[in-house]
């Protein structure tokens, strides 16, 4: 396999350059920003550091990272050009102290040149067309006719409509590869790919403001990111598809699919692109929806089957190839291997789910070019095509494939134009301006705190940080509102992986309040609290007490959640990941990926099973380990997690083995037994890939048993049953009750069908057309039927008949044959019918049905159709 140790060194040089030179770094933030609904994905380096880019007082100074990013506004693109992809990741240093622009220029080119070995005639750069200062500085590195002077259209950098903004300066490579244009004036400006933009070094030194000025800002910013990719690109000499990050997985998919001679390139660069980026998505915590991120990865999934199908692959094939990208990222990205089965499991299943679109989708197609054909028409209309891509989700450059290739046309510009509502779907990723957050200020200061509640339900600590409706106190009084308190050290545990807060008291001689809530912002624990009696100061001590009843509970449910979770795993397969959870002391809800809902008998036997690692009292042991050796003992992890290089690692012991392995920062029981019963509650589909347990624990099951027992002895008592003969005798009971129905809509059909006479006397005429409406009294549809039957075989007949009850009603439209020369139909008078009521209807020209609560407005209705059908036969007759 391949151990790709070359981006590996090419990542470690660059962030060991820049800490050598001052700076610290930073771990990759998540693809899902964090406290920040402002943008769909982290889609730069700069993103996490957003709040230190507006707030001068930072302990941080500067910052290195390797941020990963997803951008989809240059999809079209990817496959087609060495330049784009949706998922990579940034190379950046950051600097919010004033850092120089010549330091900042001098740092790039001393890592380029000096530790990359670059050579130094191939590089170009871009300034400012009005920033004089960056223009001179890179005179001293470079010829002055390398240094090329542009607007603000591209050499421009800002956040958004307001925020931090300023000059920037892209440094290009000459790469030097044949695929340029051939041009005289081919330069770093050109598209043609032969120059790349390597990195772009970006000085913000304003703040723009709302009408557009620029404030200089007191502290000027550095912020510079590198494309990784793009580096390991040049630095190998290599095309971006053809280094070590992408070739062996576009390699793993042509011998999978066993490619042999001419075949299109540009589809397996597709596809592995979008491989890295699902499989990145997918371990932030995205799963496929139809709304927002879930969006996006259901699109770049799609993307990849479509690429697919052009290859003739009708099977699900997409998880055969994540084993090969998570080796290309292990070295960097460890954590990968903890989640392999749980990716494999999300792309089967969404796959499979897209392949019946696609077959379906390929019967409508064929059959729209057979009537195109039979009609002697050589274009396509742009309802039939659009109605396969907004209807059935059958992608558009797969219709145009099979269309041209069976010698036929779109109407492209129909189609062009029958997208636009669509743009609600689109992804547009721009960062806007944060409001400062004084909870991210002044856990900055503080660095962190410490919890201490994994083994102490109470300990001493020293007040740090005291808030009132959002804003940093010296003091808080009884009477407070919206108050926050930071403690040095906390036994309150903070909601994460599924598991709530606790809530407690915090208090000393001269003060008391209550916990209602936990969070954590930069490390720092934050304690929301209600003042019940006095007043605290910072740097006072106090004692912290948490719920320990409430806190034992939620242990229970925590512990019992692990062992679920492999419970699963073993009646079901390793598919099963979970993902995602609620730990509660009342109840928990367990949601993990599967296809198909599980039946009653395997419910049971997963409460036997359960129930019997309880009872054998097992223990539970935590250790601390490097997250090497956690892949290396099997532990599962969870979806959503970012792990550090060391983990928490909880063991469930069975006799000498381990029943369950997982990463887990939450607190449990010390053995099983302390779980008490476990009990079932419902199991759910919440979307088309994952499933829902709920269950309860310990007392919250003896609470339910006895609850469940009073309810049978009063359902005993209404019966006049004996307990043990419930189930028979209430079944008795059923079966004769049914036959009394079923009696009683005998009786009710022949009452109703004597009236046949009655009925055919109130029949109208209106100028030659036969109306009837019947307001009968809860009668169903197949009573519906046969007095349609009855009264249409005597004579032609336009029938409304009404079935009303007390919350609303139902209604059956009928038209005879006769009376469809007259355009007159049975779903068209529905129509009409339900305008004047305000429902919905459904049917045909035979028959339709719909149905409203709008009780007030029924004989307006009735009168309504009488004129209309009055008039139609009126306008018909004047126009013969």
């Amino acid at each position: 396999m391949y151990m790709n140790e070359q981006p590996f060194k090419i990542r470690l040089k660059f962030l060991d350059f820049f800490i050598n030179n001052g700076y610290t770094f930073v771990e990759s933030a998540s693809l899902v920003p964090k406290n920040d609904d402002t943008i769909l994905f982290t889609s730069a380096g700069m993103v996490q550091f957003k709040q230190y880019f507006l707030n001068c007082d930072n302990k941080l100074k500067k910052a290195t990272s390797c941020q990963k990013c997803l951008r989809t506004s240059d999809i079209e693109s990817v496959g087609f050009t060495d330049r784009h992809l949706t998922f990579f990741e940034m190379l950046g240093n950051f600097s919010f102290d004033n850092c120089s622009k010549e330091q900042s220029i001098m740092l790039a080119w001393t890592f380029l040149t000096d530790v990359m070995l670059l050579q130094k005639k191939r590089f170009y750069v871009t300034v400012h067309e009005d920033d004089y200062e960056t223009n001179m500085i890179w005179k001293k590195f470079i010829p002055d006719d390398k240094i090329i002077r542009m607007d603000s259209k591209t050499n421009f950098w800002d956040m958004g409509t307001t925020g931090p903004c300023g000059p920037c300066s892209e440094i290009f490579i000459d790469t030097g590869f044949e695929t340029n244009c051939k041009k005289d004036k081919c330069g770093p400006i050109c598209d043609c790919g032969r120059y790349i933009e390597l990195w772009n070094l970006v000085f913000t030194q304003y703040d723009k403001q709302i009408d557009g000025s620029l404030k200089t800002l007191s502290h000027g910013n550095i912020d510079t990111g590198i494309g990784f990719e793009r580096l390991v690109s040049v630095v190998s000499n290599k095309k971006l598809f053809d280094t070590s990050l992408f070739f062996p997985i576009i390699e793993n998919i042509k011998n999978t699919l066993n490619l042999q001679g001419k075949y299109n390139i540009y589809r397996l660069k597709i596809i592995a692109d979008h491989l890295r980026a699902i499989i990145f998505l997918i371990s932030d915590g995205v799963l496929p929806s139809n709304e927002s991120r879930g969006y996006v990865l259901r699109k770049l999934l799609r993307r990849i089957s479509v690429q697919l199908k052009f290859f003739e692959c009708k099977n699900v094939i997409i998880y055969k190839f994540i084993p090969t990208v998570i080796e290309t990222q292990k070295l960097i990205h460890p954590e990968l291997l903890l989640k392999i089965d749980y990716f494999e499991s999300i792309v089967n299943i969404e796959e499979k789910k897209f392949l019946e679109t696609l077959n379906i989708g390929y019967k409508m197609i064929y059959k729209i070019i057979d009537n195109c054909k039979l009609k002697n028409m050589n274009m396509i209309d742009r309802e039939t095509i659009f109605k396969l891509y907004d209807t059935y989700g059958f992608p558009n450059d797969l219709s145009e494939e099979i269309i041209r290739e069976n010698g036929l046309a779109i109407d492209k510009t129909d189609f062009t134009d029958a997208k636009k509502h669509l743009k609600k779907h689109d992804m547009f990723f721009n960062i806007h301006n944060l409001e400062s957050n004084i909870y991210f200020k002044v856990s900055e200061k503080i660095k962190n705190t410490t919890f201490v509640g994994y083994n102490n339900y109470t300990n001493i600590a020293k007040v740090l940080a005291l808030f009132k409706n959002c804003e940093k106190v010296d003091q808080l009084f009884f009477g407070d509102e919206k108050t926050e308190i930071i403690i040095s050290k906390t036994s309150f545990y903070s909601q994460s992986g599924g598991q709530i807060s606790d809530v407690g008291e915090i208090r000393n001689g001269l003060f008391e309040c209550v916990v209602k809530d936990v969070f954590v912002l930069n490390n720092c624990f934050v304690h929301k609290i209600k003042i019940l009696k006095g007043s605290i100061k910072v740097n006072d001590y106090v004692h912290t007490f948490i719920d320990i009843e409430k806190r034992k509970q939620i242990e229970r449910y925590h512990t019992a959640v692990h062992i679920l979770h492999q419970t699963l795993r073993e009646m079901f397969g390793k598919h099963v990941i979970q993902s995602g959870s609620l730990i509660t002391n009342e109840k928990a809800r367990f949601d993990f990926t599967n296809n198909f809902a599980i039946k009653k008998y395997d419910l049971t036997r997963i409460e036997k099973k359960i129930n019997s690692i309880i009872m054998n009292n097992f223990k539970i042991l935590t250790k601390t380990m490097t997250i090497k050796d956690a892949i290396n003992i099997g532990a599962v992890a969870l979806f959503e997690n970012k792990y550090n290089d060391l983990v928490r690692v909880v063991f469930i012991k069975c006799g000498n083995r381990n029943y369950s392995v997982e990463l887990c920062c939450g607190t449990h029981v010390e053995n099983t037994g302390e779980i008490g019963l476990f009990k079932i509650i419902s199991e759910s589909s919440i979307s088309s890939c994952i499933r829902r347990i709920e269950f309860l624990v310990g007392t919250s099951v003896q609470n339910k048993i006895l609850n469940d027992e009073i309810c049978i002895s009063k359902i005993s008592e209404m019966f006049s049953i004996h307990r043990k003969n419930l189930l028979d005798g209430i079944q008795k009971f059923f079966v004769n009750n049914n036959k009394l129905v079923a009696n009683y809509k005998k009786l009710k059909n022949n009452m109703l069908l004597n009236k046949i006479d009655i009925y055919e006397k109130q029949i109208e005429v209106l100028n030659g057309i036969n109306f009837l409406s019947l307001i009968l009294t809860d009668i169903d549809k197949e009573t519906s039927k046969i007095i349609s039957d009855k009264l249409t075989k005597k004579r032609s007949l336009v029938l409304l008949i009404v079935s009303q009850n007390k919350e609303k009603f139902d209604f059956s439209v009928f038209v005879a044959t006769d009376y469809h020369c007259y355009c007159i139909y049975a779903d068209k008078v529905a129509k009409l019918f339900s305008e004047i009521i305000g429902c919905k209807y459904g049917g045909n020209k035979y028959f339709a049905q719909g149905g409203s609560k709008n009780k007030e407005k029924l004989k307006e209705a009735i009168e309504y159709l009488k004129k209309y059908l009055n008039n139609r036969i009126h306008c018909i007759r004047q126009e013969i």
